[in-house]
């Protein structure tokens, strides 16, 4: 009986088929939990995506949707219900897990500032507020695998915020000239003469560490080589009225009969021919272009608010945005 009890202890038989349906029953289970994890993987993104979209459009939706606006009696503060509003119904419109958010109960939008020194997001609608935020969550989403393990459940949430502000800086490729603050007041006619006058109101500039020469004025009119500007930035202000260099901006402005929209730089300065920072950007209309006579000038006006591409936030307001920008 010991000799066979032994034998019996010594038999492998069936052991194999024993680890091997423990195994296939762990893979089977982390294959399954993989798909649960996999799907919410997806939910996730598709909250973020939601939340993405209704920042960027509720931050667009602060301001007037067709720009550049030209009526000065327009005033340049956001509106805070039309931005909300576009966030929500933005969010809405992303498809979560098969299905729209429902605005009441899966996004959650909020109107404040946002601060650029703390990077930090201050609700509030105010006469400065930038930037919107949205919250986005999706509750009971269905496990079907991992109910094994006691999940049949869960939930994600996804954020954003974004802002769209007065332009900060721009992008390279700008006009060579530059506005005196004191006349960016919108709808305020500008007739640069850009000559050596104490009361200039506008003028070219130069970028340093760039020659101030009319050739380099002329390549940054005819090949967009104008270096990117921001606040802060010292440039070198030009008092002459060059007539090849107005010559290429009448050329340019022939490609837009109906005005050259465009962004300016502003100065605080009485008299051009000297060094001054950037204090700002203003949106400005160019009509006319005159580069013989007496009186060689640009002609344009001031508009209330304008937008540029390339520009950044984080400006002060001379009605110059920049397009909306995602933050964090």
């Amino acid at each position: 009986m010991k000799t066979r009890f032994r034998e019996h202890l010594a038999n492998q038989s069936g052991s194999v088929a024993l680890i091997s349906g423990i195994a296939i029953f762990a893979l089977l289970g982390a294959a399954a939990l993989a798909l649960d994890i996999g799907h919410m993987v997806m939910v996730k993104s598709q909250l973020q995506k939601a939340a993405d979209a209704g920042a960027l459009a509720g931050a667009r939706g602060l301001w007037p949707l067709t720009l550049p606006v030209t009526d000065p009696s327009i005033p340049r503060t956001p509106d805070c219900a039309a931005g909300l509003l576009a966030a929500q119904l933005t969010a809405h419109n992303n498809k979560v897990d098969g299905s729209n958010l429902a605005i009441d109960s899966e996004v959650t939008v909020q109107v404040g500032r946002w601060d650029y020194a703390a990077r930090n997001f201050i609700p509030g609608c105010t006469s400065t507020s930038n930037c919107v935020r949205v919250d986005t969550r999706r509750t009971g989403v269905v496990m079907l695998f991992a109910r094994v393990f006691g999940m049949d459940t869960a939930d994600a949430t996804g954020a954003a915020s974004a802002v769209m502000d007065f332009a900060g800086g721009v992008g390279k490729g700008g006009l060579p000239i530059c506005l005196d603050r004191d006349y960016t007041d919108p709808g305020t006619p500008i007739s640069v003469k850009m000559t050596p006058d104490n009361t200039d109101n506008a003028g070219w500039f130069i970028v340093p560490p760039d020659a101030a020469a009319a050739s380099m004025l002329k390549n940054y009119i005819n090949k967009g080589e104008c270096p990117p500007l921001y606040i802060g930035q010292t440039i070198n202000l030009q008092n002459g009225a060059d007539a090849s260099v107005l010559s290429a901006l009448q050329d340019g402005l022939a490609q837009h009969p109906d005005g050259w929209n465009t962004i300016l730089p502003v100065v605080t300065t009485p008299k051009f021919g000297q060094d001054q920072p950037i204090v700002g950007f203003v949106p400005v209309c160019i009509t006319a272009v005159v580069s013989t006579g007496g009186h060689k000038r640009v002609e344009g006006h001031v508009l209330d608010m304008g937008e540029l591409g390339s520009a950044l936030p984080g400006g002060p307001n001379f009605g110059a945005l920049a397009p909306p920008k995602g933050v964090q």
